[in-house]
Formats: structure tokens, C-alpha cells, sequence
């Protein structure tokens, strides 16, 4: 008896722990960001400064990390590689408005919290959270003008997302996120009703996600 109820514990024991899902999901995600927003961007050479018209597109590309509290909510991470190219327009008193490219890209580390609705193989999802972006790239195009950009802004985020279940270990996902700079992005704005924190990103993400044994 005792032999059979030792092998009843281990055969429920074993199927219980084949049915749970693993708290823990690794996956990558590609974002098309457009940026919006104005700017004026002091240099310290002959020019008085550019002004910002944000009409490049950009991506943000990298890994995340999603860590199950319950069935509802998770925590997120990762690590991603952004992209944050602006057009800038030369202002003086002595020059013509001349179109230039401003190179700025960051490394990026969200972190984020997200509540999942219908528990369904297709399900949608809220997230809220933060950004950290830390600079690696903050120059003028084919210039050697000191760009007065900040090697480190912040930014806050709300997004939705719809997640759909390919197998037991694979899920896909397509989302909507908009940001905005809660930190300086620029040293400097000293020009007009330009405004320092007036950065904004709208994002159009797709992803895979992998579940842990």
C-alpha cells in the first residue's frame, strides 16, 4: 500500500509540474518609433543652434525579459538598441536654413508592469512603465558642431498589446505604445517657446516570446 500511494504522489506530483507554466518568458522585439515634438538644440560653434523637426523614422530593436507574478500581471525588462535620429534646420543670422541629419542613439532599458485580460489563447494586455536611455551616439551629421544633447534621459510609457499563443512555448505579439521625455533630452532650449521636455515617441511593435522550462 504504502508502494502504490508513494507512486500515486509521485505521478501527481510530476503531472502537476508538466501543467504549470514557467514564470519566466524570453523574447525579442522590434519597434518602429516615430518621434514628435520640438526642440532647439544650442551648439558651441558658429551657429546659434538647430531646430528639431523630428521627421525621421527610427526603430528601437532588442531582448525582454517577463517574469509571471500570477496569470494577470508580470513584471518586464530588457535590453534594447534605439535609434533616435532627428532632422535639425541651422538657425544664425548670417546663414540659409540648411537641412542637416542629428545622429542620436541610445541603449534602452524599460521597465515596465503588465496586466493580461482573457485568459485565451489570443489575449490582450496594458502595460505601464518606464525607460532609461542611455546615450551612445549624440552628433551632427558631417560636422564637427559640439551638440548640446544629454547623455542620459528618461522617459515614462503606456502601451497595448495582443498577444497569440503559437504552441506551449511560443507566443507572438503586435502592440501600440506611446512615450514622452521626462527628463531633459537637450542641455540647452533657450530660444522661443521651445521646450526641453517636448519629446514625445509613438511605437508600432511586433515580437516572439518564449516560455521557460
Amino acid at each position: 500500500m504504502k508502494i502504490v500511494t508513494a507512486i500515486l504522489v509521485i505521478f501527481i506530483t510530476t503531472n502537476l509540474y508538466a501543467q504549470q507554466e514557467s514564470k519566466w518568458k524570453l523574447g525579442f522585439e522590434f519597434t518602429e518609433d516615430n518621434l514628435s515634438g520640438e526642440n532647439f538644440v544650442v551648439t558651441g560653434g558658429v551657429f546659434s543652434g538647430y531646430r528639431i523637426e523630428n521627421t525621421e523614422l527610427n526603430y528601437s530593436i532588442g531582448l525582454l525579459s517577463e517574469y509571471n507574478l500570477n496569470e494577470e500581471i508580470s513584471l518586464n525588462t530588457g535590453l534594447f538598441f534605439s535609434n533616435k535620429n532627428v532632422s535639425g534646420v541651422i538657425i544664425c543670422n548670417t546663414c540659409d536654413v540648411i537641412p542637416v541629419l542629428i545622429k542620436q542613439q541610445y541603449m534602452s532599458v524599460p521597465v515596465s508592469v503588465s496586466f493580461g485580460f482573457l485568459k485565451s489563447k489570443m489575449r490582450p494586455h496594458l502595460e505601464l512603465g518606464f525607460i532609461n536611455n542611455i546615450g551612445l551616439v549624440n552628433e551632427i551629421e558631417n560636422s564637427s558642431e559640439y551638440f548640446s544633447g544629454n547623455g542620459y534621459f528618461f522617459e515614462g510609457f503606456a502601451g497595448l498589446s495582443l498577444s497569440y499563443k503559437l504552441g506551449k512555448k511560443l507566443e507572438a505579439e503586435i502592440g501600440y505604445n506611446y512615450r514622452t521625455a521626462l527628463t531633459p533630452m537637450y542641455k540647452e532650449t533657450s530660444v522661443g517657446d521651445y521646450t526641453r521636455n517636448n519629446v514625445s515617441t509613438i511605437g508600432m511593435a511586433i515580437g516572439l516570446k518564449y516560455v521557460l522550462k
